[in-house]
């Protein structure tokens, strides 16, 4: 299993209108802006490890990442079953829960865009 979910698409249009509308519906909050990149952050890590969302856009090319965050803390619970950084994808055992509330949640924005949603 890799860290992070890398996908890459082309839009001949601006995503951040989407985007941000994504953001409020999923209420992931941005934790960093810089141009062309904007890094999400959904859930805040009580109950679920926090999910993470990076949108790159320069032109019609369009980046996005996404992955779940796992703490100091849930690692320890886990017996460090889980790493601090894991993939969205379906597939293992580990972080079911919180890679499946991201993997649906990144399903709508790509709906949103015209993309294939991931498996």
């Amino acid at each position: 299993m890799t860290a992070r979910t890398e996908l890459a698409y082309v839009c001949n249009f601006n995503i951040w209108p989407v985007v941000e509308r994504w953001s409020n519906i999923e209420d992931a909050r941005m934790q960093s802006s810089n141009g062309s990149r904007r890094l999400y952050q959904k859930g805040r890590g009580l109950l679920v490890a926090p999910m993470m969302f990076s949108f790159r856009q320069e032109g019609a090319d369009v980046w996005i990442e996404a992955w779940v965050r796992c703490n100091l803390l849930l690692r320890i619970c886990s017996a460090f079953i889980l790493p601090a950084e894991m993939s969205v994808e379906s597939g293992g055992f580990r972080g079911v829960l919180p890679r499946k509330i991201a993997r649906d949640a990144l399903n709508r924005f790509l709906q949103q865009i015209g993309a294939a949603p991931l498996q």
